[in-house]
């Protein structure tokens, strides 16, 4: 039987936030001094979006825009993609994957409590930065037995799909 390795163990608990008035050249400086890819955006204590290197380029430089009087509520990344510190790391090397990010959040509560990043994900299981790689590979997982989630008919095949374990039929109908 193989290991799940909680998110809990691959995550970095001291995370830099700026709230989402910040401007942007404060919040890129205090990246810098950290040495850090990204910063997380909060409104109050609640995580709301987060600001990398990618907003910054992509947003501000190639805009060429003044860093000193734009927000970083403006140019951050949002909605915030999150997963709970229990979760798998599988599960956050597949969203990471499937949403193009390199950087994940982890929330509990509705409170910020680490990050975890696609690095600190192939440290711990090396053999994940194949499927972090290439998201299009991730196998189709399977169950037998159990209830579908979309229709509720007892079957003997459920299939993952969105997120759902759902039988043969809605598989189909989801478009899978």
């Amino acid at each position: 039987m193989k290991r799940v390795i909680p998110v809990s163990e691959a995550m970095r608990t001291e995370v830099l936030t700026v709230p989402r008035g910040t401007n942007v050249a404060r919040a890129a400086k205090l990246m810098a001094s950290k040495d850090v890819g990204s910063i997380v955006v909060v409104d109050g204590k609640k995580p709301v979006g987060i600001l990398t290197e990618k907003d910054l380029l992509m947003k501000v430089v190639s805009e060429d825009l003044k860093p000193s009087k734009i927000r970083v509520g403006k140019i951050m990344s949002a909605p915030l993609i999150t997963i709970g510190p229990d979760a798998d790391i599988v599960e956050a090397a597949k969203i990471m994957a499937s949403n193009k990010i390199r950087r994940l959040p982890v929330v509990k509560n509705g409170k910020l409590v680490g990050i975890v990043t696609s690095s600190d994900i192939t440290a711990i299981s090396p053999a994940l930065s194949e499927l972090m790689a290439h998201p299009e590979r991730i196998p189709e997982e399977r169950v037998d037995q159990s209830v579908c989630e979309n229709c509720g008919e007892v079957t003997t095949d459920l299939y993952e799909v969105n997120g759902m374990w759902v039988c043969e039929n809605c598989r189909d109908s989801m478009g899978e």
